[in-house]
């Protein structure tokens, strides 16, 4: 409070960026700034009640910026009202602590009776967190009377604000007392307002949490059922989702009883979004009530969700879900139930699609394509190869225009492991390589990158003398394939392969490849030089130290670390960092003989090229230096010319400036290169 006075007032001082003068009083400056005409400053003035509760002090909080917030709540407008309701959660500690929280009831009351539905949703939120601190006596006395007064409100937005308070009040309620609690939460369910018994049904799984078995399943399931069946759309298109959260709380034997036949109904509901969300959860829900309604019963509802549902958001989450249903059948249902129904989707359409619009089958296509191989581990390895591969060869043919069989071919691709583990090497070679090989070179670089992507898969599954007769020469051509993403693929590849197959068959197979890109010549083979760099630094965790100092630095980090480009000794001193790293432990003396030189080199030559750009620093330190205060205020304002030592004291001060320019840049060169060419300059300075 030590601010200015003038004439008996506060000078409320503000420096440049909004932050306050020492010695400013805080809660005079949120007043000022809470009456400014600008409605962004009001709102920064309103998310910063945290920090300014904390500067006044907990009784000062607590008697003068609460009530004066309290007051002015029908004052402000939703924005600044939306940021003091997300404040307030926080105000605990700065109004000193849970025994002081109830303080806070007012002022959210208030905001939770708000029309506006985030300034209410805020609020509830703000209220919950404030009730997880207080003790739970005063959680009784006051957050209770609070919930009872908004279930009793007169219009709707205060009652919908009650519904989200039943979760917290009622573990402290003593037992005896919980019955009228679960009554109250009875009316806002029945409420006549649609927007009421929508909150109170969004809030359910949140208070069957923390109420008695018995009452969710003598009390709460006949409410579920109910607002299941609400004329409301949006009442009841809540329900699935609630099921999902609610059916983990119960037995299956309980699960079944009270949710399936809400569960089988949905199946003709009109809410595409209930049906939507029965698809997505399709897998958890059944397995939370098996065996006492058995998986293999669920199937016929599964192919209608898959095949027959006229919504393709429906028919697209059932076929996301078809890897984890069918891991959950045994083989011959999936044979004779599942796959007749995924070959008849897989099959083109005859009528391409109108122009410029989606083809509803093609995306249902695209789902079945990503999940069709995980069905190979559950058939096995014979229907696998007269089944499954029939379809894998029909989606890689795949020829309908645009990019949707682009995107048919790769999501095959990438989802293809299951199948070749289940294949096993010799009819992966027989059956899949060809079609494989094929793609690898696809003129289409989407197709080619999954290709590449899933080369260490065949790695783990077809063994080395496999790979290297059929995948060998496409990682090789990765590295210097035209597209950057495919040759970052690569590069990420070469670490897997190294675990898999060893440092010898790196060193002899792919070793050679990054050598030949290092010297490439030409205008454009600076990217095989660059990828042939990053090579290095992605296989110097993984290879022994022999061959980074035999091989990978005397052979390619070395000579381009003299590249007349700069991207590539860029990737140069990136390459030499990662082999220093690797071989500080093991081979300090090569260290020091061998990369600290390059090293300087580096820093001397990046050093030269930008001592033009310190000379531009200079000349600006200069001309700042001329325009700013060091000339002194009579020879701007008297207009007399300056004297020799004025303009002396100018150049001093420039070439100041622009010393600790230079020597903040060489003191972080030689924290990055980390040679003492950089200290030596520091040290001049």
């Amino acid at each position: 409070q030590a601010g200015g006075y003038a004439g008996g007032k506060k000078s409320l001082r503000r420096c440049p960026g909004g932050a306050t003068m020492a010695g400013v009083d805080a809660f005079g400056l949120l007043k000022e700034e809470l009456k400014s005409e600008d409605i962004q400053d009001q709102v920064n003035a309103a998310r910063r009640v945290n920090t300014i509760a904390l500067g006044m002090g907990e009784d000062r909080a607590r008697g003068e910026l609460i009530p004066f917030l309290r007051q002015r709540v029908d004052e402000y407008t939703d924005e600044i009202l939306l940021a003091i309701a997300e404040a307030a959660g926080g105000l605990v500690k700065a109004i000193g602590g849970g025994e002081h929280a109830h303080m806070l009831i007012p002022l959210l009351e208030a905001l939770a009776e708000k029309e506006e539905t985030i300034v209410r949703q805020k609020a509830v939120e703000s209220l919950v967190q404030v009730g997880k601190q207080m003790p739970a006596s005063t959680l009784q006395s006051e957050m209770k009377e609070l919930l009872k007064r908004l279930s009793g409100g007169d219009f709707f937005p205060s009652r919908i604000s009650a519904a989200g308070l039943f979760a917290t009040v009622y573990p402290s309620t003593p037992p005896a007392m919980r019955a009228p609690l679960r009554k109250l939460y009875e009316q806002l369910a029945k409420d006549e307002m649609p927007m009421v018994r929508s909150a109170a049904f969004a809030h359910m799984p949140a208070l069957a949490a923390v109420v008695e078995r018995e009452v969710l399943t003598a009390e709460l399931s006949p409410l579920f059922n109910e607002l299941s069946q609400d004329m409301q759309e949006s009442v009841r298109e809540l329900a699935v989702d609630n099921m999902e959260k609610m059916v983990s709380l119960l037995s299956p034997e309980e699960a079944a009883r009270i949710f399936g036949s809400f569960f089988d109904n949905v199946q003709m509901e009109k809410c595409s979004s209930m049906r939507v969300n029965k698809a997505k959860h399709f897998v958890k829900l059944v397995s939370a009530m098996s065996p006492a309604r058995p998986l293999r019963d669920q199937v016929p509802a599964y192919i209608h969700l898959l095949s027959t549902d006229s919504e393709v958001e429906v028919r697209n989450a059932a076929a996301a879900n078809l890897g984890l249903f069918c891991a959950k059948l045994d083989s011959a249902t999936v044979k004779s139930q599942i796959l007749p129904v995924i070959k008849e989707l897989a099959q083109p359409e005859e009528q391409p699609a109108a122009q410029g619009g989606a083809n509803p089958n093609q995306q249902v296509r695209e789902s079945i394509a990503e999940n069709v191989c995980s069905l190979a581990a559950v058939i096995g390895r014979e229907p696998a190869i007269s089944e499954l591969l029939p379809l894998v060869k029909l989606f890689f043919a795949d020829e309908q225009d645009g990019t949707a069989s682009i995107e048919i071919r790769r999501k095959v691709l990438r989802s293809v492991a299951p199948l070749v583990e289940t294949l096993g090497a010799e009819a992966c070679d027989m059956h899949l390589m060809p079609e494989v090989l094929k793609m690898a070179d696809d003129t289409q670089w989407r197709v080619r990158l999954s290709v590449v992507e899933t080369l260490p898969v065949y790695a783990r599954h077809l063994g080395m003398d496999m790979f290297n007769a059929r995948l060998k020469d496409i990682q090789a051509r990765a590295l210097s394939d035209s597209v950057a993403h495919i040759r970052e693929r690569a590069i990420l590849n070469l670490s897997e392969l190294s675990k898999e197959f060893g440092d010898e068959w790196m060193k002899d197979a792919i070793l050679p490849s990054v050598q030949e890109a290092a010297k490439g010549s030409g205008p454009a083979s600076y990217l095989g030089r660059i990828t042939s760099l990053q090579a290095v630094s992605a296989l110097a965790a993984t290879m022994p130290g022999g061959v980074l100092s035999e091989v990978l630095v005397p052979q390619i980090c070395v000579p381009l670390a003299r590249d007349r480009v700069v991207n590539v000794r860029i990737a140069a001193a990136e390459a030499l960092i990662k082999c220093a790293e690797k071989l500080q432990g093991e081979n300090p003396a090569f260290v020091k003989d061998c990369i600290r030189p390059v090293s300087f080199f580096l820093s001397i030559f990046y050093t030269s090229q930008h001592f033009i750009y310190l000379a531009m620093v200079y000349t600006l330190c200069r001309a700042f230096t001329l325009q700013s205060r060091i000339v002194p205020y009579t020879c701007c304002f008297s207009k007399q010319p300056c004297s020799v030592d004025m303009y002396e004291d100018i150049e001093s001060a420039s070439f100041s400036f622009f010393s600790i320019c230079l020597f903040l840049y060489l003191w972080l060169h030689a924290c990055v290169f980390e040679t003492g060419f950089g200290v030596s300059f520091c040290a001049f300075f």
